[in-house]
């Protein structure tokens, strides 16, 4: 593969835009187009409507009483068309003179299938929706936002979209969340979406926080106060556009704009505050007390003067008040205008959260300019630069014996002492809630996201695009214990300890496609687009890490002042080109026909390696515009019918085809000199895992518009697996090579229902509404055996299903339970059913009244937490005092009491314990939950002529994570955590802080 650097990736974009721009010459005669956009039926005029002069590239937005202005229209007979989400497209034909002003109105139909609106997301040529054959997911981040308490960007996902799944991790404020889409399609590579903003590839993923619990998301970064939309590319059907690392999804963040046309300028106020509640109580530990605590000198005094065998309880985490109530505070502030030719929008932002427990804050700052210029009707520029920083301090928590649920739930209350000293309940030796909260992890990200992107349109019928940007990321990750002297934490950690990585990660995206449509036959009945592209991206990443151990005092913790000190560093480059060819064919705006083909390169697999060739076909039917379909329209009043085909992949990181070599010494009699080892044979073969995925479905009206379904089948393969094959230790090697082996399958049933059940003059009620069915399984593993623990890779199941020794029988009068000879599957990682329903009552077209439901149903949650307590470190009265749970409970978590018999009886014989055989805590994750309520109250006019220069004015009280109703069988608090947040599989509560209440009120005004 050919050298593909930032330098030649700059050079080549400003040649490419010097081709584009070059044969711009003198401008012919112009006129200017202007007129007003209306709804027909009402004349009620559309502010915001986007009106486009076909065959140039002219885009302009209406103002507040629906008037737009269109300037330099060439001569001639020129086609105006407007666009709006809930409207049909309007299109119409003025002739324009020059040096004169011609007028259009244009009268737009309410549409509740949105068959107009234009596709950004993994389309090239038409991209209105109607030409499309693979769903393209679309939400509408600067409405919902007038009314949500979403804070970041998985909030605003979460139950927006049906297949895409987010899961809250944790409680803890600026935490990441799992997404997954259409379910995971990898074992070993990420199945996390790509992430673009504006047409930039991000940085996305995680950054670890070395407490080996909660980890970071970047996504987190980005304000949702500067998004327009978001639109979701699902699966390989619709994101082959995309190339070989696609198969798990595209995410398309699309950012506030100024709107060129009509003169304008506006100013844009939001005020936050908020408070964030735990809503959780945590358990007491209990212990009984021994002879020695229960005497009159005994220094404990829960046990002194009890009886021996006493059962005593304690709660050092409400004893010592370790919770708070946290709060949000969010500053928002833009401005936005345009005129003749251009638009702008600036915006800076503020926002602060602290959470529940002490050490856990997240605060965020960010800048934001894009600029767009048109200074030719054929050439038009857009331009963005996102500034972010952020500051995440993060409480040790979940799997962490330094963590605050780590120590509070697993102390003992025979620790207790008069006078404070020792464990006194805590899980430590003087590990108290001071010392936990003198503990510091910190991490500053700073970030950089610019890109321009130009269009040329030379002739009405050819098309040129280039996009150029970077996304550039900074890390700074601090961890410090401070120097003690009461042994609190432990070992050479009590002496002081101070960790520090700094990681720079810069991403580059190169994009250019070329666009030709020609109409042709008797009436023009046909249009072709073909279209042909390039896209080239490079990451590098550096980093470097150094940790100091053994200070003299706590104010010289610069780890040069260590005793002991270490260090690390690392460098990787990837490099991926792609060639992007599709031609489409439509056939009266209504029948379409996709064939498409991206050829990829990726420097991961080395310069000889064969490219990944990923086609696509697919086609879209408008039934409902065909003349025979009069009969049916007042059954059915629009109808789409859709089928697509597709292929993308999985690409893994850097050196892993390579054959690697481990430092070691080498020794030559009382000499060492610098040796190696070897570490890894690599594979000269290894190539990207393939996904080919299969979607088809229909977008449908009914009762004049009042109700829209959509409804998709997807069945998506992924094969050549990357995986490990073990190697026997014979042959030297301390890891194993991957290699190319096995396939996982995803299916599932995507329905979204949206209407309008009641609307009136002074009162309206929105409801909307879907549901997601996933059916994934591990279909073939190449010859490789099942591996795992807990979650286990099996054919024939769930990516990591949960398994163990399932009980057979449980005789409750000799305490006897017989469980399975061999580890089976006993439940789902994954919902295979996930649902949402969003309700919206407009009140005399001021106040709204919103609240949305979802649920998650058919997955196990493993209940870590309980499992320690309750078999590990007995600290549970469901285990101490045997009346709370029901004998046949107790013998299904626990085994057989009688001392000298095994806890557990395999069938054939042979005792096991409780660590194999899980089946009491491994339980049921079902859930509803009320994510969200909120009320929004829009001033009258009357109102806001008391506020001066303010236009608009809007209060806001919102809710999230109001209520929650799981399933009987799972006893711990949150059955949505995930302990791990780095973790594909795994979806377990271990001393993990549950999701928490949050509360805003919010202040919007326009001026």
């Amino acid at each position: 593969m050919s050298r593909f650097t930032p330098p030649r990736v700059i050079l080549s974009a400003f040649l490419t835009l010097a081709l584009m721009v070059g044969s711009l010459g003198a401008q012919g005669a112009t006129g200017v187009i202007t007129g007003k956009v209306t709804a027909k039926g009402t004349n009620e005029a559309l502010a915001e409507t986007r009106v486009v002069l076909v065959g140039t590239a002219v885009a302009v937005f209406t103002n507040a009483q629906g008037e737009y202005r269109i300037p330099n229209a060439p001569v001639g007979a020129r086609q105006v068309t407007a666009y709006r989400v809930g409207y049909q497209a309007a299109t119409d034909t003025v002739r324009v003179v020059a040096g004169q002003t011609a007028t259009l109105n244009l009268s737009m139909a309410v549409s509740r299938v949105q068959l107009s609106d234009v596709v950004v997301t993994g389309t090239v040529g038409n991209q209105e929706r109607r030409a499309q054959a693979a769903t393209v997911a679309s939400v509408d981040v600067a409405q919902i936002a007038k009314d949500s308490p979403a804070q970041n960007v998985g909030q605003l996902l979460q139950s927006r979209v049906p297949s895409v799944s987010v899961s809250s991790a944790s409680g803890t404020a600026g935490t990441s969340r799992r997404i997954n889409i259409r379910g995971a399609a990898s074992v070993n590579l990420s199945n996390s979406p790509l992430v673009f903003v504006d047409g930039i590839r991000l940085v996305e993923g995680t950054v670890g926080l070395g407490q080996s619990g909660q980890v970071a998301d970047r996504l987190n970064n980005i304000n949702p106060e500067d998004i327009e939309s978001i639109e979701v590319v699902k699966g390989p059907a619709a994101a082959t556009l995309y190339g070989a690392d696609a198969s798990a999804g595209v995410i398309q963040i699309i950012t506030k704009k100024g709107r060129a046309g009509v003169p304008r300028f506006t100013q844009n106020l939001t005020l936050e505050t908020g408070a964030v509640d735990q809503a959780w109580t945590p358990p007491d530990n209990y212990a009984n007390c021994s002879a020695a605590l229960v005497a009159p000198t005994s220094t404990n005094p829960l046990c002194r003067g009890q009886a021996v065998g006493a059962l005593v309880s304690d709660n050092p985490l409400v004893r010592e008040g370790a919770f708070r109530k946290g709060q949000i505070g969010n500053f928002a502030y833009s401005a936005s205008g345009g005129g003749q030719g251009y638009g702008y929008f600036f915006s800076v932002n503020r926002d602060q959260q602290t959470g529940t427990l002490p050490n856990n804050e997240f605060g965020r700052s960010s800048l934001r300019t894009n600029f767009n210029f048109v200074p030719d009707a054929r050439v038009t520029v857009n331009a963005t630069i996102g500034l972010q920083q952020s500051r995440l301090r993060a409480p040790d928590n979940d799997n962490n014996i330094f963590g605050y649920l780590g120590g509070g739930l697993l102390g003992t209350p025979t620790s207790r002492t008069d006078d404070g000293s020792g464990n006194n309940g805590w899980f430590g030796f003087n590990r108290n809630l001071a010392a936990i909260q003198a503990i510091d992890r910190q991490l500053y990200t700073r970030g950089t996201t610019a890109g321009i992107t130009v269009s040329y349109v030379p002739v009405s019928w050819f098309t040129h695009k280039l996009t150029v940007g970077g996304d550039l990321t900074w890390d700074e990750q601090y961890n410090y214990f401070p120097k003690n002297g009461r042994t609190q934490y432990g070992g050479l950690t009590d002496g002081g300890s101070n960790n520090q990585i700094r990681n720079s990660v810069q991403r580059y995206t190169f994009d250019y496609t070329a666009n030709a449509r020609r109409e042709f036959g008797e009436s023009k009945q046909w249009e072709l687009n073909a279209t042909a592209g390039i896209q080239a991206i490079m990451t590098r990443s550096e980093g470097i890490s150094a940790t100091g151990t053994g200070f003299v005092v706590n104010s010289n913790n610069v780890i040069s002042a260590a005793s002991q000190t270490s260090a690390g560093g690392s460098e990787t480059m990837v490099r991926q080109r792609g060639w992007v060819g599709q031609a489409q064919l439509g056939h009266l705006n209504r029948r379409f026909l996709q064939v498409g083909v991206r050829v990829d390169e990726f420097s991961v697999f080395g310069a000889e390696a064969d490219p990944a060739i990923l086609p696509k076909v697919g086609g879209s039917w408008v039934v409902s515009d065909e003349n025979f379909y009069g009969g049916f329209a007042s059954l059915v009043n629009t109808l789409r019918l859709r089928a697509a085909w597709g292929q993308t992949g999985r690409a893994p990181g850097a050196g892993a085809s390579l054959v690697t070599l481990a430092a070691a010494p080498s020794i030559s009699g009382t000499s060492a000199i610098a040796g190696a080892v070897p570490a890894n044979p690599g594979n000269d073969s290894l190539r990207p895992e393939r996904g080919t995925e299969i979607e088809m479905g229909f977008d449908a009206s009914f009762l004049n518009e009042k109700l829209a379904l959509e409804v998709t089948y997807f069945d998506k393969t992924t094969n050549d697996l990357i995986l490990s094959r073990p190697l026997p230790p014979s042959l030297g090697f301390t890891q194993n090579p991957q290699v190319n082996v096995g396939s996982v399958t995803n299916k599932g049933l995507e329905v979204t229902l949206s209407t309008t059940p009641i609307e009136m003059r002074n009162f309206r009620w929105d409801l909307r509404g879907g549901f997601a069915t996933l059916e994934n399984t591990l279909t073939d593993l190449g010859g490789i055996s099942p591996f795992g623990t807990l979650n286990r890779f099996t054919e024939g199941y769930q990516l990591g299903s949960w398994v163990s020794k399932t009980i057979r029988s449980i005789d409750q009068t000799t305490g006897v339970v017989t469980v399975s000879d061999t580890l089976e599957a006993v439940g789902n990682v994954f919902p295979t059913l996930e649902g949402t329903l969003t309700s919206t009552m407009t009140f005399f077209n001021q106040l709204r009244v919103t609240a949305q439901v979802d649920t998650k149903q058919d997955f196990l949650v493993y209940n870590n937490t309980e499992y320690f307590r309750e078999t590990q470190l007995v600290r549970s009265n469901n285990r101490l005092d045997t009346l709370v749970l029901p004998r046949l409970e107790r013998l299904r978590r626990y085994g057989n009491p009688t001392a000298g018999r095994p806890a557990f009886v395999q069938q054939n014989g042979n005792a096991t314990t409780v660590a194999e055989a899980r089946d009491g805590f491994l339980q049921p994750g079902d859930f509803v939950r009320l994510r969200e309520v909120g009320v929004t109250w829009d001033l009258p006019k009357g109102l806001v002529g008391f506020l001066g220069p303010v236009q608009t004015a809007s209060l806001g009280f919102a809710m999230q994570n109001v209520k929650l109703w799981k399933d009987k069988g799972f006893t711990g608090a949150d059955p949505e955590v995930i302990s791990n947040g780095a973790t594909q599989f795994g979806r377990d509560d271990f001393l993990t802080l549950p999701n928490p209440r949050t509360t805003v009120v919010r202040l919007n005004l326009t001026f």
